[in-house]
């Protein structure tokens, strides 16, 4: 088990005016870092031919281009980057294709993106006008893991003026997207190592940071991730010996509620509910000291999940934030009621 600096010393962490508050592992301080310290959506802008994008990923070759970002002065300046196209599902099933983003280190330096060499650029998956709340939804999501655990990757909403190049002829649109952090920075951040190339089994696992990523997916109703298969999880190893994994990738959650979204299967297999928003939990059973903590941790936090959405305050209408936040306290009546606690997580959890 993880060790604590103090079971009683809380660290309060303000985002927007919302308190975020939970148990630091004693790994160390955080660096600052001006992409992800800031609350504040970044306006970018970006040209890129769709189809040049998604043909990338087949190959090795990046796309040299250019990305223009607002500075601190409310003016517009540019660094050289490299672009690919990457992901799966949502790659072959959008219409914007998730992106890779590198900056060599000269081109970062002194900027916004200083200290950041790879990045992730999450877009919306169509066109329609549900697909950007869909991202805003997505982007609370990781706001609510990093309420949950420090083993979380940092995001930056970042509103995005995207130019599509198509032969002679160009199509602008103006879409929501989410920056995410690299997992070599999140592990070097973390002061542990990346460890992409290994499949461990769930049980390898430092015992309640994985109850803690279980409970998480089961508060936004997803179970499209396998830990084993690090399939919507990375996993990496800290200095303290310990196998901790990280989640991403929320498009199919309930919180989301996205306009392509199914439920996964598991295994090929079939789960048995119907939508996602029905929460299911898929996790490992672990002794009940373990999951009476995280239970207890989780339930004194109830306020400050339930704060969480007011951080897209301006961007979603208040009936969503309120039904968002509805969803929510779903979760939290299921932990604070013994007979749904044991129906729905106690006896659904999967054997060791």
């Amino acid at each position: 088990m993880t060790k604590y600096c103090s079971f009683k010393i809380r660290t309060a962490i303000t985002v927007a005016g919302v308190f975020i508050g939970g148990f630091l592992p004693c790994f160390g301080q955080a660096e600052t870092d001006s992409l992800f310290g800031s609350p504040v959506p970044l306006d970018i802008r970006l040209e890129i031919s769709i189809r040049r994008m998604k043909n990338s990923i087949k190959d090795t070759s990046w796309v040299s281009d250019k990305l223009y970002y607002r500075n601190g002065s409310g003016s517009y300046d540019s660094i050289k980057i490299d672009l690919k196209g990457r992901g799966h599902f949502r790659l072959s099933t959008c219409y914007f294709p998730p992106l890779w983003i590198k900056i060599k280190k000269k081109e970062a330096e002194g900027t916004e993106f200083d200290g950041n060499k790879k990045l992730k650029l999450v877009l919306p998956c169509n066109t329609t006008r549900d697909d950007n709340p869909s991202i805003l939804r997505e982007y609370l999501c990781y706001k609510l893991c990093e309420a949950i655990t420090p083993y979380t990757f940092k995001t930056r909403l970042v509103n995005v003026d995207l130019t599509e190049k198509s032969g002679k002829r160009t199509k602008n649109f103006l879409v929501k997207g989410i920056l995410l952090e690299d997992l070599e920075k999140t592990a070097k951040r973390l002061n542990a190592q990346a460890k992409e190339e290994l499949s461990i089994a769930d049980t390898n696992l430092e015992d309640t940071s994985v109850l803690r990523f279980y409970m998480f997916q089961f508060l936004i109703s997803n179970t499209d991730w396998s830990v084993s298969a690090q399939h919507n999880a990375k996993l990496i190893l800290l200095n303290n010996g310990n196998y901790v994994t990280l989640p991403y990738d929320f498009d199919l959650s309930g919180v989301v509620d996205a306009p392509y979204a199914f439920v996964s299967l598991s295994g090929g297999d079939e789960l048995p509910i119907d939508n996602v928003r029905q929460r299911l939990y898929r996790g490992f059973c672990f002794p009940p000291g373990v999951t009476q903590y995280v239970r207890n941790e989780l339930l004194s936090k109830e306020t400050t999940l339930l704060s969480v959405p007011d951080l897209l305050k301006g961007e979603l209408g208040d009936k969503e934030i309120k039904a968002i936040k509805k969803y929510l306290e779903g979760f939290f009546d299921i932990l604070k009621n013994e007979s749904l606690f044991r129906t729905k997580i106690l006896e659904m959890c999967r054997s060791l």
